[in-house]
């Protein structure tokens, strides 16, 4: 039983950090775009503030095909660089890509009817759509620490070789200080005939990656600004299919669903059959 004294301390930490992020979030914003973009700010807080009355709003034109949410706008996303607008799930917070991802998973990678051990890295809103498919065994890693199964580093990771079937890890890979090393584990720790799927984010406009050497503040503590030649990073001996949404999504999903177009790389270990034919 805590004290009322505890009480207080917590919730004058709680506003210390609400207090920092949004001094963060406006100092990124008039970095990024100069007042225009302060005043896109104030109004995405105000939406965030308000939540699903004002994503509810008006007729239901859109929805979420992670949790069935159904309303007239998502509502924004709030990044240091300054808001995105018509971005989050009020109910499941989901972004483009994650619904974008859950598309492919049902009508393209059929996850629904595939059979193994599936380890998820930094899961998202998508473990429930896994977990549901009684025939997948499901972990989870969250590092360094946090609410999950294990808590892995990627580049050095304490698995066999051949532990898993499925390997899945969105917007980790550019976290790492070493990205060819922690796809090489990947590698290593599928069963032969295994798929990794990998998605980051790339820069259709720049041709080869910029390394920073270090996290980048800016840029969500990323190692990499990834270029056109991130396909050039994944090890060779994998198998690479690169899945485009446009390619595989009509224009009326992304329009329901609230969508951006983005990659997914999924990336296929030979089969013991393969090696060396």
């Amino acid at each position: 039983m805590r004290a009322d004294g505890d009480d207080d301390r917590l919730g004058d930490e709680l506003m210390k950090r609400v207090v920092l992020r949004t001094a963060q979030l406006y100092a990124g914003s008039l970095r990024a775009g100069g007042w225009s973009r302060v005043l896109d700010l104030t109004l995405a807080l105000a939406m965030t503030a308000l939540g699903p009355l004002v994503a509810g709003l008006g007729p239901r034109r859109v929805e979420c095909p992670c949790c069935g949410w159904r309303g007239a706008r998502f509502l924004p996303f709030l990044a240091i660089t300054g808001p995105a607008f018509h971005v989050r799930c009020p109910r499941c917070d989901s972004k483009e890509r994650h619904r974008g991802h859950r598309i492919l998973y049902e009508q393209v990678l059929h996850f629904h009817e595939r059979r193994g051990r599936l380890l998820y890295f930094a899961p998202e809103c998508n473990i429930t759509y896994f977990r549901a498919n009684p025939a997948l065994e499901v972990r989870t890693s969250e590092y360094p620490d946090g609410v999950a199964d294990y808590h892995v580093d990627m580049t050095t990771m304490p698995f066999a070789d051949g532990s898993w079937d499925y390997v899945v890890a969105h917007r980790v890979i550019e976290h790492l200080p070493d990205d060819r090393l922690g796809m090489r584990e990947i590698y290593r720790t599928l069963v032969p005939g295994g798929l990794a799927i990998l998605s980051v984010p790339t820069r259709g406009d720049v041709e080869r990656t910029v390394e920073y050497g270090k996290p980048n503040p800016d840029e969500h503590d990323h190692y990499y600004d990834y270029g056109r030649d991130f396909v050039e990073r994944i090890p060779a001996e994998f198998n690479v299919t690169m899945l485009e949404f446009s390619a595989y999504i009509t224009p009326e999903q992304f329009a329901r669903y609230g969508l951006v177009d983005d990659k997914v790389f999924v990336c296929r270990k030979p089969a013991s059959t393969e090696v060396g034919a």
